[in-house]
């Protein structure tokens, strides 16, 4: 199977009695798509020439692994097959095939409860019921002496997950902590939703308040071409000025004239309109704007203050008191949801998910970027997880920035180093952590080990 990314520019290159698809770029790049660290790996040594078997050795993964990876890039855009898939003879039937493969794709998506297909108030029963049920279709050992492919690596992993799932769910205290941790990712998703919401909500009464505005205008007074000048009663003031005239010959008295009046244009008339429309507009924005205030003030909820709060900057930009208030109704609802992200974060760290670890962490620090902890726990799961070594060193150096005389925390900014190949700078970080912890073994040794590959 040959590899190359979908675009116009792909081109082939004639070797012989083979033809290899050529490496070339796709337009867009891969902004706004969600991939994981194997998928960003595996497009960085994909250069049309290697098969399946050759990049799961260079990447050090299984190949049911990497095949998943390359399905999901394909079905993203990004890669093409250039020859379809050989057919392997197997001993699976093709339903079985089928649905091994679906769950294998959704694997690392499912909580528990979804990959066992019990509710999740299921009681043990229910649970033992769905798992042995499952163990039996996935259980390698049941295909002994079949030829099983690239199912059999699918299979184990798949009932490797299984069985965890089966022995949390069917342990009273490893079952209430793992329905804690979902309960934690279920408010954090719910926070996510609600903060986005908040801008369709403000898109939502600007639209409202501009129909009314529309709505309640007053008609345009337009003058005619030859605008009429309109007769008004004689009073006895005018009429005596008329009588004084008569008896002065026709001459008028010495009184000076009144400014001849300049009738309105149609431009004067519409403008006059579109100034009151405009001022109707701001006053029943500012209005609306002082509603959602209110209703933040009594609201109990950080994360309904900071939408209604948000609602009301969108409404009255220029309102210094409503923008600041906003402002730190913005921050605590991201110190709430920071908080919610921390507590997953420690339960994915104690059960070695680490890339799901490093991405909480990281949203962590989204919402308080000064923690230091949070910062160097962020770098150790990227770490562990096998993610991006600049974006774990740049998250450490943020940790020992903020809390230098934190002898742990240059460890772990060293051991990012160690990975990253820069000797150098691991022997800096572990020197000061000795002057730190001079009593602390494990640094000692790890410099040492540092000073020797150095």
């Amino acid at each position: 199977m040959w590899l190359c990314w979908l675009s116009t520019d792909c081109e082939e290159a004639d070797l012989g009695e083979t033809r290899i698809p050529k490496l070339a770029a796709r337009s867009g790049g891969t902004a706004g798509l969600s991939l994981d660290v194997l998928d960003v790996l595996l497009l960085s040594v994909l250069d049309g020439k290697k098969g399946v078997s050759e990049l799961a050795s260079l990447l050090a993964t299984a190949e049911p692994e990497l095949e998943t990876s390359l399905r999901r890039l394909e079905s993203s855009g990004l890669i093409a097959f250039s020859d379809p898939l050989p057919e392997e003879p197997l001993d699976l039937e093709p339903d079985r095939r089928t649905r091994i493969d679906s769950l294998y794709a959704k694997m690392r998506d499912l909580d528990h409860y979804a990959l066992l297909g019990v509710p999740r108030g299921g009681d043990k029963k229910a649970v033992k019921r769905a798992y042995y049920d499952l163990a039996a279709f996935l259980h390698p050992d049941r295909f002994f002496r079949k030829r099983l492919g690239t199912y059999k690596a699918k299979m184990e992993a798949l009932f490797e997950r299984v069985t965890a799932a089966h022995d949390t769910l069917t342990d009273k205290d490893k079952r209430a902590e793992y329905d804690a941790y979902l309960a934690e990712s279920d408010r954090s998703h719910g926070i996510e939703s609600l903060l986005e919401d908040a801008l369709a909500e403000a898109k939502k009464a600007e639209a409202a308040i501009e129909k009314a505005a529309a709505d309640t205008s007053e008609p345009a007074a337009v003058p005619s071409a030859a605008p009429r000048v309109p007769t008004a009663p004689i009073d006895d003031a005018v009429r005596r000025q008329m009588l004084a005239r008569r008896l002065m010959g026709g001459r008028a008295p010495s009184r000076p004239a009144p400014p001849p009046s300049s009738p309105m244009t149609t431009a004067d008339a519409m403008e006059s309109l579109k100034r009151r429309y405009q001022e109707r507009l701001r006053a029943a924005r500012q209005a609306q704007a002082r509603k959602y205030a209110d209703i933040a003030g009594e609201a109990k909820d950080p994360v309904a203050a900071a939408n209604a709060l948000r609602v009301a900057a969108t409404l009255a930009p220029d309102d210094p008191e409503i923008r600041r208030k906003s402002a730190e109704a913005q921050e605590a609802a991201g110190t709430v949801l920071a908080e919610s992200y921390r507590k997953q974060a420690v339960y994915e760290e104690k059960n070695g998910q680490w890339p799901e670890a490093a991405k909480s962490w990281r949203l962590v620090v989204r919402g308080r970027p000064n923690d230091a902890m949070a910062c160097e726990r962020a770098a150790n799961a990227i770490l562990k997880a096998e993610g991006s070594l600049h974006d774990a060193s740049t998250l450490g150096q943020r940790a020992v920035a903020l809390e230098p005389n934190n002898a742990a925390f240059r460890v772990t900014l060293a051991n990012v180093y160690v990975a990253a190949g820069l000797s150098l700078n691991a022997r800096r970080e572990l020197d000061a952590a000795a002057q730190l912890a001079p009593d602390d073994a494990t640094v000692q040794a790890l410099r040492k080990r540092a000073g020797e590959s150095s």
